[in-house]
Protein backbone atom coordinates (compact mmCIF):
# COMPACT_ATOMS: atom_id res chain seq x y z
CA UNK A 1 0.00 0.00 0.00
CA UNK A 2 0.99 3.38 -0.51
CA UNK A 3 2.30 5.79 1.93
CA UNK A 4 -0.17 8.28 0.59
CA UNK A 5 -2.78 5.69 1.43
CA UNK A 6 -1.15 4.73 5.01
CA UNK A 7 -1.56 8.47 5.81
CA UNK A 8 -4.96 9.08 4.56
CA UNK A 9 -6.40 6.03 5.79
CA UNK A 10 -7.54 7.62 9.19
CA UNK A 11 -9.87 9.96 7.27
CA UNK A 12 -10.38 7.67 4.42
CA UNK A 13 -11.78 4.64 6.75
CA UNK A 14 -14.48 7.27 7.83
CA UNK A 15 -16.41 7.79 4.42
CA UNK A 16 -16.41 4.16 3.32
CA UNK A 17 -19.50 2.84 3.08
CA UNK A 18 -20.79 -0.30 1.89
CA UNK A 19 -23.60 1.15 -0.45
CA UNK A 20 -24.89 4.70 -0.88
CA UNK A 21 -27.44 6.54 -3.28
CA UNK A 22 -27.67 9.09 -5.43
CA UNK A 23 -29.70 12.27 -4.94
CA UNK A 24 -28.48 15.86 -6.88
CA UNK A 25 -29.54 18.98 -5.27
CA UNK A 26 -31.19 19.09 -8.42
CA UNK A 27 -33.16 16.14 -7.72
CA UNK A 28 -34.27 17.28 -4.10
CA UNK A 29 -35.62 20.18 -5.59
CA UNK A 30 -38.05 18.85 -7.88
CA UNK A 31 -38.87 15.86 -5.29
CA UNK A 32 -39.74 18.83 -2.52
CA UNK A 33 -41.39 20.75 -4.70
CA UNK A 34 -43.20 18.15 -6.25
CA UNK A 35 -44.38 16.43 -3.26
CA UNK A 36 -45.33 20.13 -1.91
CA UNK A 37 -47.54 21.32 -4.50
CA UNK A 38 -49.26 17.48 -4.10
CA UNK A 39 -50.20 18.65 -0.65
CA UNK A 40 -50.81 22.61 -1.06
CA UNK A 41 -53.22 21.21 -4.14
CA UNK A 42 -54.54 17.93 -2.05
CA UNK A 43 -53.83 16.08 -4.76
CA UNK A 44 -54.16 12.10 -4.55
CA UNK A 45 -51.24 10.67 -3.07
CA UNK A 46 -51.26 7.40 -4.65
CA UNK A 47 -52.09 6.10 -8.04
CA UNK A 48 -51.49 9.66 -9.60
CA UNK A 49 -50.19 11.10 -12.54
CA UNK A 50 -46.30 11.03 -11.31
CA UNK A 51 -46.73 7.14 -10.91
CA UNK A 52 -48.16 7.11 -14.56
CA UNK A 53 -45.11 9.20 -15.60
CA UNK A 54 -42.80 6.82 -14.10
CA UNK A 55 -44.56 3.58 -15.77
CA UNK A 56 -44.49 5.50 -19.10
CA UNK A 57 -40.52 6.20 -18.74
CA UNK A 58 -39.37 3.03 -17.10
CA UNK A 59 -41.03 0.98 -20.10
CA UNK A 60 -39.65 3.16 -22.58
CA UNK A 61 -36.24 3.24 -21.27
CA UNK A 62 -36.68 -1.15 -21.02
CA UNK A 63 -38.10 -0.81 -24.09
CA UNK A 64 -41.36 -2.99 -23.06
CA UNK A 65 -44.93 -1.94 -24.12
CA UNK A 66 -45.87 -2.05 -20.09
CA UNK A 67 -45.01 -1.43 -16.80
CA UNK A 68 -46.97 -1.44 -13.50
CA UNK A 69 -45.11 0.38 -10.30
CA UNK A 70 -46.54 -1.82 -7.06
CA UNK A 71 -44.88 -1.57 -3.76
CA UNK A 72 -41.84 -3.36 -4.11
CA UNK A 73 -39.69 -6.34 -6.12
CA UNK A 74 -41.37 -8.83 -3.92
CA UNK A 75 -45.05 -7.66 -4.90
CA UNK A 76 -43.79 -7.53 -8.27
CA UNK A 77 -42.89 -11.27 -8.27
CA UNK A 78 -45.88 -12.24 -6.72
CA UNK A 79 -48.24 -10.81 -8.99
CA UNK A 80 -46.56 -12.05 -12.34
CA UNK A 81 -46.56 -15.42 -10.86
CA UNK A 82 -50.48 -15.15 -10.20
CA UNK A 83 -51.26 -13.82 -13.63
CA UNK A 84 -49.29 -16.68 -15.33
CA UNK A 85 -51.45 -18.98 -13.24
CA UNK A 86 -48.62 -21.65 -11.35
CA UNK A 87 -50.84 -22.59 -8.43
CA UNK A 88 -50.31 -26.30 -7.91
CA UNK A 89 -47.15 -26.35 -10.06
CA UNK A 90 -43.47 -26.33 -10.01
CA UNK A 91 -41.40 -23.04 -10.28
CA UNK A 92 -37.92 -23.67 -11.08
CA UNK A 93 -35.72 -20.83 -9.55
CA UNK A 94 -31.91 -20.64 -8.78
CA UNK A 95 -30.72 -21.42 -5.52
CA UNK A 96 -28.56 -18.92 -4.94
CA UNK A 97 -30.63 -15.82 -4.28
CA UNK A 98 -32.35 -13.83 -1.93
CA UNK A 99 -35.37 -15.77 -0.40
CA UNK A 100 -37.77 -12.79 -1.63
CA UNK A 101 -37.56 -14.97 -5.17
CA UNK A 102 -38.66 -17.75 -3.78
CA UNK A 103 -41.18 -16.20 -1.08
CA UNK A 104 -43.75 -15.82 -4.10
CA UNK A 105 -44.07 -18.74 -5.07
CA UNK A 106 -45.09 -20.22 -2.00
CA UNK A 107 -47.61 -17.51 -1.94
CA UNK A 108 -48.74 -18.51 -5.12
CA UNK A 109 -49.29 -21.57 -4.45
CA UNK A 110 -46.67 -23.55 -5.97
CA UNK A 111 -43.59 -25.75 -5.22
CA UNK A 112 -39.91 -24.36 -5.96
CA UNK A 113 -38.14 -26.48 -7.60
CA UNK A 114 -34.23 -25.06 -7.00
CA UNK A 115 -31.17 -24.72 -9.43
CA UNK A 116 -27.50 -24.81 -9.67
CA UNK A 117 -25.52 -21.85 -10.62
CA UNK A 118 -23.24 -21.64 -13.05
CA UNK A 119 -19.66 -19.99 -12.34
CA UNK A 120 -20.73 -16.57 -13.18
CA UNK A 121 -23.38 -17.01 -9.90
CA UNK A 122 -26.19 -17.07 -12.36
CA UNK A 123 -29.13 -19.87 -12.89
CA UNK A 124 -27.17 -22.89 -14.67
CA UNK A 125 -28.80 -23.74 -17.94
CA UNK A 126 -28.02 -26.92 -18.14
CA UNK A 127 -29.49 -27.90 -14.75
CA UNK A 128 -32.66 -26.47 -15.11
CA UNK A 129 -32.91 -28.60 -18.49
CA UNK A 130 -32.09 -31.66 -16.11
CA UNK A 131 -35.59 -30.54 -13.70
CA UNK A 132 -37.70 -29.55 -15.81
CA UNK A 133 -40.77 -31.16 -16.12
CA UNK A 134 -44.48 -31.60 -17.24
CA UNK A 135 -45.26 -29.97 -13.79
CA UNK A 136 -43.43 -26.93 -14.30
CA UNK A 137 -45.51 -23.79 -14.70
CA UNK A 138 -42.51 -21.56 -14.61
CA UNK A 139 -39.07 -20.39 -14.67
CA UNK A 140 -37.45 -17.61 -12.60
CA UNK A 141 -34.20 -16.32 -13.21
CA UNK A 142 -31.82 -14.05 -11.38
CA UNK A 143 -29.84 -11.32 -13.16
CA UNK A 144 -27.42 -11.54 -10.07
CA UNK A 145 -25.54 -8.63 -9.16
CA UNK A 146 -26.90 -6.94 -12.35
CA UNK A 147 -25.11 -9.44 -14.72
CA UNK A 148 -27.19 -10.22 -17.75
CA UNK A 149 -25.42 -13.24 -18.06
CA UNK A 150 -24.99 -15.06 -21.96
CA UNK A 151 -26.88 -18.17 -20.21
CA UNK A 152 -30.37 -16.18 -20.18
CA UNK A 153 -30.51 -16.64 -23.89
CA UNK A 154 -29.83 -20.44 -23.51
CA UNK A 155 -32.54 -20.27 -20.69
CA UNK A 156 -34.70 -18.51 -23.10
CA UNK A 157 -34.44 -21.14 -25.70
CA UNK A 158 -34.99 -23.72 -23.40
CA UNK A 159 -38.14 -22.43 -21.93
CA UNK A 160 -39.30 -21.30 -25.07
CA UNK A 161 -38.92 -25.05 -26.47
CA UNK A 162 -41.01 -26.32 -23.37
CA UNK A 163 -43.73 -23.50 -23.53
CA UNK A 164 -42.93 -22.23 -20.27
CA UNK A 165 -42.94 -19.01 -19.33
CA UNK A 166 -39.20 -17.41 -18.41
CA UNK A 167 -39.78 -14.70 -15.97
CA UNK A 168 -36.74 -12.06 -15.22
CA UNK A 169 -35.81 -11.41 -11.15
CA UNK A 170 -34.20 -8.12 -12.20
CA UNK A 171 -34.02 -6.35 -8.83
CA UNK A 172 -30.29 -6.20 -9.42
CA UNK A 173 -30.86 -4.92 -13.03
CA UNK A 174 -31.94 -1.54 -13.47
CA UNK A 175 -30.03 -0.07 -16.46
CA UNK A 176 -28.00 -3.34 -17.29
CA UNK A 177 -27.94 -4.97 -20.77
CA UNK A 178 -27.28 -7.62 -23.14
CA UNK A 179 -26.45 -7.66 -26.63
CA UNK A 180 -28.05 -4.26 -26.51
CA UNK A 181 -31.31 -5.57 -24.45
CA UNK A 182 -32.11 -3.99 -21.30
CA UNK A 183 -33.05 -6.23 -18.60
CA UNK A 184 -36.84 -7.11 -18.85
CA UNK A 185 -36.50 -8.00 -22.12
CA UNK A 186 -35.85 -11.83 -22.21
CA UNK A 187 -38.80 -13.36 -20.51
CA UNK A 188 -42.68 -12.69 -20.29
CA UNK A 189 -41.97 -10.23 -17.62
CA UNK A 190 -39.70 -8.47 -15.19
CA UNK A 191 -39.17 -7.58 -11.40
CA UNK A 192 -37.32 -4.80 -10.66
CA UNK A 193 -36.81 -3.86 -7.00
CA UNK A 194 -36.03 -0.07 -5.93
CA UNK A 195 -35.30 -0.87 -2.19
CA UNK A 196 -32.55 1.18 -0.16
CA UNK A 197 -29.80 -0.51 -1.42
CA UNK A 198 -30.33 -0.90 -4.78
CA UNK A 199 -28.77 1.09 -7.53
CA UNK A 200 -31.83 3.12 -8.31
CA UNK A 201 -34.05 3.77 -5.59
CA UNK A 202 -37.51 5.15 -3.71
CA UNK A 203 -36.61 3.65 -0.40
CA UNK A 204 -39.09 0.52 -1.33
CA UNK A 205 -40.96 -0.27 -4.55
CA UNK A 206 -40.91 -2.08 -7.65
CA UNK A 207 -41.83 -2.34 -11.16
CA UNK A 208 -43.08 -4.98 -13.55
CA UNK A 209 -42.46 -4.73 -17.10
CA UNK A 210 -43.82 -6.87 -19.98
CA UNK A 211 -45.19 -6.44 -23.24
CA UNK A 212 -48.15 -8.95 -22.33
CA UNK A 213 -51.35 -7.61 -21.97
CA UNK A 214 -52.60 -9.81 -19.94
CA UNK A 215 -49.74 -9.54 -17.46
CA UNK A 216 -50.09 -5.78 -17.48
CA UNK A 217 -54.24 -5.59 -16.84
CA UNK A 218 -53.93 -8.65 -14.17
CA UNK A 219 -50.82 -6.38 -12.46
CA UNK A 220 -52.83 -3.51 -12.37
CA UNK A 221 -55.86 -5.11 -11.11
CA UNK A 222 -54.28 -7.06 -8.45
CA UNK A 223 -51.82 -4.68 -7.08
CA UNK A 224 -55.40 -2.32 -5.59
CA UNK A 225 -56.64 -5.24 -3.74
CA UNK A 226 -58.88 -6.56 -6.95
CA UNK A 227 -61.19 -3.88 -6.81
CA UNK A 228 -63.25 -3.15 -10.15
CA UNK A 229 -66.14 -0.63 -9.72
CA UNK A 230 -67.42 0.97 -6.86
CA UNK A 231 -65.00 -1.73 -4.72
CA UNK A 232 -66.48 -4.69 -5.70
CA UNK A 233 -63.91 -7.15 -5.32
CA UNK A 234 -63.41 -9.66 -8.42
CA UNK A 235 -60.45 -11.48 -7.45
CA UNK A 236 -58.36 -11.64 -4.25
CA UNK A 237 -55.92 -8.72 -4.88
CA UNK A 238 -53.87 -6.89 -2.06
CA UNK A 239 -52.36 -3.31 -1.58
CA UNK A 240 -49.52 -3.27 -3.54
CA UNK A 241 -49.25 -0.06 -4.36
CA UNK A 242 -46.64 2.45 -5.17
CA UNK A 243 -47.04 6.68 -3.68
CA UNK A 244 -46.53 9.42 -5.44
CA UNK A 245 -44.09 10.73 -3.26
CA UNK A 246 -42.15 7.47 -4.17
CA UNK A 247 -42.71 8.01 -7.74
CA UNK A 248 -41.40 10.85 -7.86
CA UNK A 249 -38.11 9.80 -6.27
CA UNK A 250 -38.24 7.06 -9.03
CA UNK A 251 -38.41 9.08 -11.47
CA UNK A 252 -35.43 11.17 -10.81
CA UNK A 253 -33.29 7.69 -10.14
CA UNK A 254 -33.96 6.82 -14.06
CA UNK A 255 -33.06 10.07 -15.14
CA UNK A 256 -29.73 9.50 -13.71
CA UNK A 257 -29.52 5.81 -14.69
CA UNK A 258 -27.30 5.82 -16.87
CA UNK A 259 -24.96 8.22 -15.46
CA UNK A 260 -25.23 5.61 -12.16
CA UNK A 261 -24.35 2.86 -14.50
CA UNK A 262 -21.02 4.65 -16.24
CA UNK A 263 -19.72 5.89 -12.73
CA UNK A 264 -20.06 2.34 -11.31
CA UNK A 265 -18.16 0.98 -14.58
CA UNK A 266 -15.10 3.63 -13.86
CA UNK A 267 -15.14 2.38 -10.17
CA UNK A 268 -14.79 -1.21 -11.14
CA UNK A 269 -12.29 -0.28 -13.89
CA UNK A 270 -10.30 1.08 -10.90
CA UNK A 271 -10.57 -2.30 -9.09
CA UNK A 272 -9.83 -4.37 -11.95
CA UNK A 273 -6.24 -2.38 -12.57
CA UNK A 274 -5.27 -2.80 -8.88
CA UNK A 275 -6.54 -6.23 -8.38
CA UNK A 276 -6.63 -7.80 -11.67
CA UNK A 277 -3.00 -9.66 -10.90
CA UNK A 278 -3.41 -10.78 -7.62
CA UNK A 279 -2.91 -14.40 -7.13
CA UNK A 280 -5.94 -16.97 -5.44
CA UNK A 281 -8.52 -14.63 -6.24
CA UNK A 282 -10.68 -14.76 -9.27
CA UNK A 283 -12.70 -11.69 -10.79
CA UNK A 284 -16.05 -11.99 -12.07
CA UNK A 285 -15.16 -9.47 -15.54
CA UNK A 286 -18.69 -9.21 -17.76
CA UNK A 287 -18.31 -10.57 -20.86
CA UNK A 288 -17.83 -7.57 -23.82
CA UNK A 289 -21.03 -8.05 -25.23
CA UNK A 290 -23.04 -6.99 -21.78
CA UNK A 291 -23.14 -3.61 -20.08
CA UNK A 292 -23.08 -4.47 -16.52
CA UNK A 293 -24.66 -1.94 -13.98
CA UNK A 294 -21.90 -3.01 -11.31
CA UNK A 295 -24.43 -3.39 -8.61
CA UNK A 296 -22.07 -5.74 -7.29
CA UNK A 297 -18.12 -5.88 -7.65
CA UNK A 298 -17.61 -9.85 -7.10
CA UNK A 299 -14.25 -11.53 -5.89
CA UNK A 300 -14.05 -15.12 -5.92
CA UNK A 301 -11.53 -16.26 -3.35
CA UNK A 302 -9.53 -19.31 -3.53
CA UNK A 303 -6.79 -19.99 -0.48
CA UNK A 304 -8.47 -17.49 2.37
CA UNK A 305 -12.35 -17.57 3.94
CA UNK A 306 -14.76 -14.83 3.17
CA UNK A 307 -15.42 -14.11 6.61
CA UNK A 308 -11.46 -13.91 7.53
CA UNK A 309 -11.29 -10.88 4.65
CA UNK A 310 -14.15 -9.11 6.02
CA UNK A 311 -12.87 -8.88 9.28
CA UNK A 312 -9.68 -7.83 8.18
CA UNK A 313 -10.97 -5.07 6.16
CA UNK A 314 -12.96 -4.01 9.04
CA UNK A 315 -10.95 -4.18 11.36
CA UNK A 316 -7.34 -3.00 9.83
CA UNK A 317 -8.79 -0.37 7.69
CA UNK A 318 -12.30 0.68 8.60
CA UNK A 319 -13.78 -0.49 5.03
CA UNK A 320 -17.05 -2.81 5.33
CA UNK A 321 -17.77 -5.46 2.31
CA UNK A 322 -21.03 -4.87 0.30
CA UNK A 323 -23.02 -7.50 1.37
CA UNK A 324 -22.82 -11.02 -0.65
CA UNK A 325 -24.66 -12.81 -3.96
CA UNK A 326 -25.43 -14.65 -1.36
CA UNK A 327 -23.96 -15.83 1.60
CA UNK A 328 -26.00 -19.05 1.80
CA UNK A 329 -27.83 -20.83 -1.17
CA UNK A 330 -31.53 -20.93 0.03
CA UNK A 331 -31.85 -24.71 0.32
CA UNK A 332 -29.68 -24.72 3.00
CA UNK A 333 -31.86 -22.49 5.20
CA UNK A 334 -34.05 -23.29 7.54
CA UNK A 335 -37.12 -21.63 5.71
CA UNK A 336 -36.59 -23.74 2.33
CA UNK A 337 -34.55 -26.94 2.99
CA UNK A 338 -37.48 -28.87 2.68
CA UNK A 339 -37.85 -28.58 -0.78
CA UNK A 340 -34.43 -30.14 -1.76
CA UNK A 341 -31.43 -28.65 -3.70
CA UNK A 342 -28.60 -30.97 -2.11
CA UNK A 343 -27.51 -31.25 -6.00
CA UNK A 344 -26.78 -27.65 -6.04
CA UNK A 345 -23.05 -27.97 -5.28
CA UNK A 346 -21.57 -25.49 -7.54
CA UNK A 347 -23.93 -22.76 -5.47
CA UNK A 348 -22.40 -23.97 -2.37
CA UNK A 349 -18.86 -23.61 -3.54
CA UNK A 350 -19.18 -20.30 -4.75
CA UNK A 351 -21.53 -18.39 -2.32
CA UNK A 352 -19.07 -19.58 0.64
CA UNK A 353 -16.34 -18.44 -1.40
CA UNK A 354 -17.07 -15.04 -2.79
CA UNK A 355 -16.60 -11.29 -1.33
CA UNK A 356 -18.33 -8.03 -2.87
CA UNK A 357 -16.42 -5.02 -2.52
CA UNK A 358 -18.50 -1.40 -1.57
CA UNK A 359 -19.61 0.48 -4.69
CA UNK A 360 -21.66 3.21 -5.16
CA UNK A 361 -21.54 5.95 -7.77
CA UNK A 362 -20.59 8.60 -5.63
CA UNK A 363 -17.63 6.96 -4.53
CA UNK A 364 -14.29 8.99 -5.13
CA UNK A 365 -11.55 7.75 -7.39
CA UNK A 366 -9.03 8.07 -4.20
CA UNK A 367 -12.09 6.49 -2.01
CA UNK A 368 -11.78 3.50 -4.71
CA UNK A 369 -8.23 3.00 -4.65
CA UNK A 370 -7.75 2.66 -0.42
CA UNK A 371 -10.40 -0.19 -1.14
CA UNK A 372 -8.75 -1.96 -3.63
CA UNK A 373 -5.35 -1.58 -2.29
CA UNK A 374 -6.72 -2.83 1.36
CA UNK A 375 -7.89 -5.91 -0.46
CA UNK A 376 -4.68 -6.55 -1.92
CA UNK A 377 -3.01 -6.07 1.23
CA UNK A 378 -5.75 -8.28 3.19
CA UNK A 379 -5.60 -10.99 0.67
CA UNK A 380 -1.62 -11.13 0.58
CA UNK A 381 -1.34 -11.19 4.19
CA UNK A 382 -4.28 -14.31 4.64
CA UNK A 383 -2.92 -16.21 1.88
Amino acid sequence: MTEELRAGSDVTRHVIEPFQYSFSEEDLSFILSSFGDLLRNHEYLTLGEFGLQFERSFAEYTGNSHAVAVSSGTAALEIILRTIGVKGGQVIVPTNTFGATVIPVLRTGAVPVFADCALDLTMCPEDVARKMSGDVKAVITVHIGGLISPHTLELQTLCAKENVPLIEDAAHAAGSSLDGKKAGSFGIAAAFSFFSTKLMTCGEGGMIVTDDEHIDAGARLLRNHAKSARNRMINHGYNWRLTEVQALMGIRQLNRLDEFVTRRNVIAASYDRILDDLECVRILYPPARTVHNRYKYVVLLESCSPQDVEIALRDKYGIPLGGYVYKEPCHRQPAFEKFGGSDCVIAEKLCASHICLPIYQDMTESQSKFVAESVRSVIRMLH
